[in-house]
């Protein structure tokens, strides 16, 4: 499932480059997000990417985990690194599991939990 993999890679631009519209177009409003601890909705967590600082990311061990028909859940390694040295604590490395959702033919994270590691 190359396309699910682009779907993350899309998730991660959209941070990257700070873009909440363009994440909101892979992850749905209504998602959770379970990160650094906190949870929030997908929509919420769309309001803090116009601050998030993610200069680079590198996905690695992706695999998928389970996968049906209108479902899939991935889990895999992201490496991340900041450009402000303030924000450092946004950087490592994060073990990151997604499920995704084919809702009316459109693909949406509908799940995303990550756990640092490093």
């Amino acid at each position: 499932m190359a396309y699910i993999y682009e779907l993350e890679v899309r998730m991660w631009e959209a941070a990257k480059h700070r873009d909440p519209e363009a994440f909101l177009e892979v992850v749905s409003p209504d998602a959770v997000m379970v990160c650094g601890g906190q949870r929030c909705t997908g929509a919420e967590y769309a309001r803090i990417i116009p601050e998030f600082d993610c200069a680079s990311f590198i996905l690695e061990q992706f695999e998928i985990v389970n996968q049906d028909v209108d479902s899939v859940q991935v889990h895999y390694v992201v490496r991340t690194q900041v450009s402000d040295p303030a924000n450092q604590e946004l950087a490592g490395t994060f073990r990151v599991t997604t499920t995704w959702r084919n809702i009316e033919g459109n693909w949406k994270a509908v799940f995303n939990m990550d756990h640092r590691i490093g």
